[in-house]
């Protein structure tokens, strides 16, 4: 997928983002709150052989109500043609909330480097949207896209997607 392709599909979601937010329960992403969030995802063939997991762990804090800065931290495992392989990512943003309802939609974008074993280490950087679904006032299911722009790779760029468990304190 190209830069034009996925800058369209991100540009829908974010105008489909507002739509979706409706319900009410409360407002847990005012100044000064902290959050964090884990976010999992792995594939197998039929027989669990070519394996690949993915985690990333977030933490952030609210600088103003509804914009978050955040670091995030990934981690990749694949066993591919019985080679391991272990890839990394790590992440600063910002992020803004939009509303305090049950159904929290955010954008921002995000700046970091990856790393490995079968990844070319470089800076990467790009724009990621998300909802986030309030399962009571401090915890709630994320579901995120992010695509990252290599800086110096001949790469189209990529997406990085999960969906996870958080909570803000």
């Amino acid at each position: 997928m190209n830069l034009k392709k996925a800058l369209a599909v991100i540009s829908a979601i974010m105008l489909l983002a507002p739509v979706m937010a409706f319900g009410q329960a409360g407002n847990p992403f005012k100044q000064g709150a902290r959050d964090f969030s884990i976010t999992g995802s792995g594939s197998s063939d039929e027989s669990f052989n070519n394996t690949g997991l993915a985690a990333s762990a977030t933490l952030g804090m609210f600088f103003i109500d509804g914009l978050q800065g955040n670091i995030r931290q990934e981690i990749t495992f694949s066993d591919v043609n019985d080679e391991d392989a272990i890839n990394g990512s790590t992440r600063i943003g910002l992020d803004y909330h939009f509303g305090d309802r049950r159904w929290v939609p955010f954008l921002g974008a995000a700046i970091g480097f990856v790393y490995g074993d079968n990844v070319d280490d470089d800076f990467v950087a790009g724009p990621e949207v998300g909802l986030k679904y309030m399962l009571n006032p401090t915890t709630y299911l994320v579901g995120r896209i992010e695509y990252q722009i290599f800086f110096d790779s001949d790469d189209d760029g990529r997406f990085i997607y999960g969906l996870g468990l958080g909570l803000t304190f």
